[in-house]
């Protein structure tokens, strides 16, 4: 499934989605919880025992919390932040629910992780003849069937599908179309080689 930017008579003929669950598991907690919702949650270790933020909710994210942060820091930056232990056989649970909607429009999936995956729907089970399509009806299973939202990103490959999918989260959707994907590359080029002559 993964293409370079030069093989064009391949690539142009690519669509790549890449889907990624919007603070998958504070959102789960979030669900399953009415009291956790509209509130700063982390899913992770409690700050008084060394913990790590597994994840955090985006109420959480405003006051720069993160995943990967130590449980003190991010207490220390949101004293309110509801600390939640992850259940991750929930979280698999909810993971296959949402594989099995990927196979209902393509065979080529590549999970990245329980929350993010890649989806070639060049030749796709329903013949839809639009990736961006094929994305909305994912996004809109995927919240019926689990009342949970993901943000999708639609392109040529994994690199640029995963670029657009990072652009209007939560619950959004970015088609990165063939025409732009060499300047969409160039911009990003551009802002690495500055961050690294910082």
């Amino acid at each position: 499934m993964e293409l370079t930017l030069g093989q064009e008579s391949v690539a142009r003929t690519r669509k790549i989605v890449h889907v990624d669950m919007d603070a998958f598991y504070a959102s789960v907690e979030q669900r399953d919880n009415p009291n956790y919702r509209g509130k700063p949650l982390v899913v992770g270790g409690s700050p008084n025992q060394r913990g790590v933020v597994a994840a955090a909710s985006y109420e959480a994210r405003k006051f720069g919390v993160h995943s990967a942060m130590p449980s003190v820091t991010a207490f220390a930056k949101c004293p309110g932040l509801i600390f939640v232990r992850p259940r991750f056989d929930v979280y698999r649970e909810i993971s296959t629910s949402i594989h099995a909607i990927f196979k209902r429009y393509s065979d080529l999936v590549e999970g990245v992780a329980l929350d993010e995956a890649y989806l070639d729907v060049t030749e796709n089970r329903q013949n839809i003849p639009y990736a961006s399509t094929i994305a909305r009806h994912i996004k809109t299973a995927i919240f019926q069937e689990t009342q949970l939202t993901a943000t999708a990103g639609v392109s040529i490959n994994k690199f640029l599908a995963k670029m657009a999918s990072g652009q209007n989260k939560p619950n959004g959707l970015t088609v990165i179309l063939p025409e732009q994907a060499m300047s969409t590359t160039s911009r990003k080029r551009l802002r690495l080689c500055r961050t690294a002559a910082d």
